[in-house]
This record gives structure tokens, C-alpha cells and sequence, in this order.
């Protein structure tokens, strides 16, 4: 291929807008697709697909409107993905029509969630041919096999120009460009050799540090009341039976709703709300004659006879009973269920909220990165890392991959382990706890490791120290947040909520960490000194900050994995069956609790040095940034 040769890829699905007066000040807006189905064109080398091709863009609005409106317009979605063997860089024009009258000023346009702006204001390229006006939306760069999705939306601008009579009867037509060139863009070659400063150059490639953190600043704020990327989901239905188990007793309804912003489905009618009272005995229903669904999951008890917690009335997979069979398995009748399952399909995702965004911990600003980004892999220690944020002391924190850039599910983790082997206790929520619990203080001393420190300082040694890399490594703080909201945290008579549990029940996510002594750190001076080695798990906040949410799906954003794994922050202490329960992230892509005995996936995360040094990469999975 000549290197100097650019292809121009144009799609013809147009933002095509007719205005029509319907007042002293106002317009309709509607805009048409010019083709229904999928388009896609191919140079040989670059492949374009508009992911998109059912729904448009569209203003429902009868007059110019607000950017908080604007900005829940269902966007126009399309990606691009490098099929070439070669580096590739590419630029994102908004290219108008010769049939475009209205001034451009007087529309809004955005990619992504980045910063609005009117049309005019995107800096100006030369015209392409055949156009009016050629405006710059974004550039970038795509390794081989790499690909990139985008939420483009427009609106009439109600804020500044939106009444202006200038407006009426005028038309705005155009087009989406890109255009790639054969290209070596890396920051080591831009001059940028710290992997800190790389992150931030390299989401807009930028010219500085100062101009990238700008950019970012200038970002709108995500609403973490949302997934990101927001999913709105389809219900499937399977025709085809299959088996689950049971024992007697069993939430079972006559109906069910399914929730297409969050993809659960919620029983109905199943004969009470109490968790631990009005359960069905499965035995005495009439399958035949008629219709019951379940959620799955049986009524277990303790030794004292207490139904355990369980959430047996949502979930992410439903059953419709066609019929019980009993069955004897070590002395205990239990019973199989013939079911159909009801599960879900992603119909449509608005990527928007994607990229690094910032936020204060306790030492400046913290530069994370949010929904379904694909430019923040590391490669370090012989394994594949993501890289969840810049912290405020310029460390740069990593979650384990594992030892492939396509590593998933139980690859993704360095084994399976409880959190602690014990959970009748509140002091067993601590990444470290006391010999005593006459006093909260007592009970939450750095005495003793749990079972997940010991997991993590024995692959600390082997992976880390054995290998001489620990003067990457820097001592940051690991936050296992055990300061309370209710309860007393010493009593298995009373149910204690930590203060992770409020803050995502509230949208309300934090990097700091309220208690000296829930900071686990190597050194005394910047932490609680607890720790022998510099190495923690991912914490709730972190994953609320990557978009994912309470009990709502979200396969997509880059903390995903298709296997469980642990989070460090604690959610309650549960008198009605006396156990303690950490936060967790689980195979639906839901966040929620289990027992701290129970075994689950195991993330390392660790944190490298402000000044570590790359030797190349982009951050992509086919070009990670590499250590040096």
C-alpha cells in the first residue's frame, strides 16, 4: 500500500432536517433516514458498519431545547474497526450539504458525552469535496483488529440562539466522514513516556498533558444513576425445556415484569413479601392446569432452623415451571423443575458515557475511566491489565486481565477464593480484623489477615517480588471502607450497614476513604501501615464510577468479566441470618453481596509509580501500553 494514499469513507444514512414554522419562535425538527437497511463499505482495509440502523436520530421536541434534552435524544450509533494490518489513524468529520441554509450556529452537536458545542465552534478543515463545510469532530488512532463505537447526537440549540428568527424555514443536511491515513501515532513517540501522561494524551491526542486534563475537565458529568454505556434490553424466551433444582420451598408467582432499563425480571403474585415467610411448597401446585414462574434458588436454613437471605423474586433469569419431578440424592428428596427460561437480549446501547472522566480523591484530581472503553490496556509482569484511573498522588491503578489480551471469565482472575473462611461475625467485612469484639475499635484492628490478603500477598511474592519488579510498584491507598451507617459492627443481634452500601443506593460514589485506619497501606504516613505488601482488590466506588450498577446489567463496561469476583468494600452485616456480605460483581454484569465464605474470583490490583515508563502502545487490547 502506498503510505501517503487516504481513504475517504462516506456513509449515506443523512441527518436530514426539515423545518417547518409552527409559531412566532418555534420549529419542528424532523429528520429522515435516506436508506433503512445496514451499510456498510470496505476499502479493502478500513471496515465501516453502522451499528445503528433501526432507529433515528430524532427531536421529539416542537422547539429548540435545552442540553440536558438534547442529551437523552436517542443518539445515531456507529463504528469503525480497523481491518488492516497497519496502524491506522483516523479523523471524524461533520461535512454540510450544499442544501444546507440555516446558519450552524445554531445547532448543537456532540460525540460521545464530550463537550457541547454549536456547530461552528469545531475547528474547520478543508472543505471535502461535494460539501458546504467540513467541521472536525474527533481524531484518533486503531491498532490492527481494533475497533471504536459512537453516539453522534444534534439538536436546535434553546439555550443561546434557539428563538432567533434566523432560524425559521431553514434547512441543515449533512454527513458523517472519516478518513484514515497509514499512521505510527504513539505518545512515546509524541514525547509522552510515562504511562500516566500517556492515558491522558493518548484518549484525544493531545499536544500536552494540560491540554489533555482540559479536555477532560470540560467533559459533561455522567449520571451515575445509569449504567454506562446505558442498555435498554428485549426479553427471550426459550422454547426449548431445561432443569433446575430445588428443595420443598420456593418463591413462585403467576406473573412476572420485565424491566427493559435494567434487564431483571420481578415475580408477581407469589403469596407474600416477606424474605423469610409465605414461601411456596412446589409440591402442592397444579402445573398443568396452571401457569407459574420462578425466580430459581431454594429456601435453605441454618442450625438454628432461620431461613437464609436470599433474593429470590428478581433476577436476571426467570423460569416458567412445566413440571416437578422428585428425586433422592444423599438421604434428601429434593426435586427437579422443567422450565422454560426467560432471559434477555441487548437491543441498543448509548456509549456516551465512555472514556476518562475525573473526580477528587484525597490527594487531587482522579482521572478514571468509565462504560465500555477499549484504549486502557497495560501490559506489565508478564500480564494483561486495565487500567482504572490515575490517582490523585499521579500513581496509576491497575485491575488484573490476566495473562492474554483476550483473557475472559476465569482466565481474567489468578484463582478462586473466599474472602474470609468465617462469616458470623461483622469483624469478618475486614481486609484485616481484631482478636476482640467487645468494642468496634477492638473488632476492626489490623490484627490478623483475612483469607483474601493471604491469596493476594502469596501472588504478590511469586508474580511480583520474585521477578524484582516491586520498584514499579507504588504504596497507594486500599480502601476497605468499614465505617458504618447503621448498626454497631460488633453485634450479630443487629444488622450493621456500611457506608458503601448507602453511597450506591444513593448514586453517590466516592475515592476517598473516611477511616485512617481502613486505609491499607505499606507506610504509616499515608495510610494505616497494615499492609506487607502493596496490593489490594477493586472497591465498589470504583465500580460505580466504571458504570456498572446495583442489581442492573451491564455487560459492556470494561470491568465485566463473565466469572464473579470480589470487591474489598463491605455492604452489611445480616442479623435475620447472622453472616457478614461484601460487595461483589457478578456473571450477569450485576453488582450485589454474598457471604464472605463463599469463593469467587480473585483481581488483583496494584498501583504503579507516577514515573513508570513506557516503551510503547496505544492502550488498546492489540497494542497495550508495555512497561519498560
Amino acid at each position: 500500500m502506498n503510505p501517503k494514499k487516504k481513504f475517504i469513507i462516506y456513509f449515506s444514512i443523512v441527518t436530514f432536517c426539515l423545518i417547518g414554522i409552527i409559531g412566532a419562535s418555534f420549529a419542528y425538527w424532523l429528520f429522515v433516514r435516506e436508506q433503512t437497511g445496514t451499510n456498510r463499505l470496505t476499502t479493502g482495509c478500513l471496515d465501516l458498519s453502522i451499528t445503528n440502523d433501526t432507529k433515528e436520530i430524532s427531536l421529539t421536541n416542537t422547539f429548540p431545547i435545552s442540553n440536558e434534552d438534547g442529551m437523552k435524544l436517542n443518539p445515531y450509533i456507529f463504528t469503525i474497526t480497523n481491518t488492516c494490518d497497519l496502524f491506522l489513524s483516523y479523523q471524524i468529520t461533520l461535512n454540510t450539504l450544499p442544501t444546507t441554509t440555516m446558519d450552524n450556529k445554531y445547532l448543537n452537536v456532540v460525540l460521545d458525552r464530550n463537550v457541547i458545542q454549536t456547530f461552528d465552534q469545531y475547528e474547520e478543515l478543508p472543505t471535502l469535496n461535494g460539501y458546504q463545510e467540513t467541521r472536525l469532530l474527533q481524531t484518533g488512532s486503531l491498532a490492527e483488529n481494533d475497533s471504536k463505537t459512537f453516539s453522534l447526537r444534534i439538536w436546535m440549540d434553546g439555550e443561546n440562539n434557539g428563538n432567533d428568527l434566523e432560524a425559521m424555514n431553514k434547512t441543515f443536511q449533512a454527513r458523517i466522514a472519516v478518513t484514515i491515513t497509514p499512521s505510527s501515532y504513539s505518545p512515546v513517540d509524541q514525547g509522552f513516556r510515562t504511562l500516566a501522561d500517556a492515558m491522558l494524551v493518548n484518549e484525544y491526542q493531545s499536544s500536552s498533558v494540560e491540554q489533555a486534563k482540559d479536555a477532560i475537565r470540560a467533559k459533561q458529568s455522567p449520571d451515575f444513576t445509569k449504567t454506562a454505556p446505558i442498555i435498554i434490553w428485549n426479553q427471550r424466551i426459550s422454547n426449548t425445556l431445561s432443569t433446575i433444582t430445588s428443595n420443598t420451598s420456593s418463591y413462585i408467582g403467576t406473573g412476572y415484569n420485565f424491566n427493559t432499563e435494567t434487564g431483571m425480571y420481578t415475580l408477581e403474585n407469589y403469596g407474600g413479601t416477606d424474605h423469610y415467610q409465605n414461601y411456596t411448597d412446589i409440591r402442592n401446585e397444579e402445573y398443568n392446569q396452571n401457569t407459574y414462574f420462578t425466580c430459581g434458588g431454594s429456601v435453605t436454613y441454618n442450625q438454628e432452623g432461620v431461613p437464609n437471605y436470599w433474593r429470590p423474586t428478581s433476577c436476571n433469569t426467570l423460569y416458567k415451571i412445566s413440571s416437578v419431578e422428585a428425586y433422592e440424592e444423599e438421604n434428601e428428596t429434593k426435586y427437579r423443575l422443567q422450565v422454560y427460561a426467560y432471559s434477555q437480549d441487548e437491543n441498543e446501547s448509548d456509549i456516551s458515557d465512555r472514556g476518562l472522566y475525573v473526580a477528587n480523591d484525597e490527594n487531587g484530581e482522579s482521572y478514571y475511566y468509565r462504560g465500555s472503553v477499549e484504549n486502557n490496556y497495560v501490559k506489565f509482569a508478564d500480564s494483561y491489565w486495565r487500567i482504572i484511573r490515575l490517582n490523585g498522588d499521579g500513581s496509576v491503578r491497575l485491575l488484573y486481565a490476566g495473562d492474554s489480551p483476550n483473557a475472559t471469565g476465569a482466565e481474567q482472575n489468578i484463582g478462586l477464593s473466599a474472602f474470609h473462611q468465617q462469616n458470623d461475625k461483622p469483624q469478618y467485612v475486614g481486609y484485616m480484623y481484631g482478636n476482640s469484639t467487645d468494642t468496634y475499635e477492638n473488632s476492626v484492628k489490623n490484627e490478623n489477615d483475612s483469607t483474601m490478603k493471604s491469596v493476594l500477598d502469596n501472588w504478590y511474592q511469586e508474580h511480583i517480588l520474585t521477578p524484582g519488579l516491586q520498584d514499579y510498584i507504588s504504596d497507594s491507598v486500599f480502601c476497605n471502607d468499614r465505617s458504618i451507617y447503621s448498626g454497631d459492627g460488633i453485634s450479630t443481634t443487629v444488622t450493621t450497614s456500611y457506608n458503601a452500601n448507602i453511597r450506591m443506593n444513593n448514586h453517590t460514589p466516592t475515592f476517598t476513604c473516611s477511616n485512617q485506619n481502613d486505609k491499607f497501606t505499606v507506610s504509616d504516613t499515608i495510610g494505616n501501615g497494615a499492609l506487607t505488601y502493596p496490593i489490594g482488590l477493586i472497591t465498589v466506588d470504583e465500580l460505580h464510577y466504571a458504570g456498572m450498577l446495583d442489581n442492573v446489567l451491564n455487560r459492556s463496561s470494561y470491568v465485566f468479566s463473565s466469572q464473579v469476583y470480589w470487591t474489598m468494600s463491605p455492604i452489611f452485616f445480616l442479623k435475620t441470618e447472622a453472616r457478614s456480605r461484601m460487595w461483589r460483581i457478578t456473571t450477569s454484569g450485576t453488582l450485589n453481596s454474598d457471604t464472605t465464605d463463599t469463593a469467587y474470583g480473585v483481581r488483583p490490583v496494584i498501583n504503579l509509580k507516577h514515573d513508570t515508563v513506557i516503551s510503547s502502545g496505544v492502550g488498546t487490547r492489540n497494542d497495550p501500553f508495555v512497561i519498560s
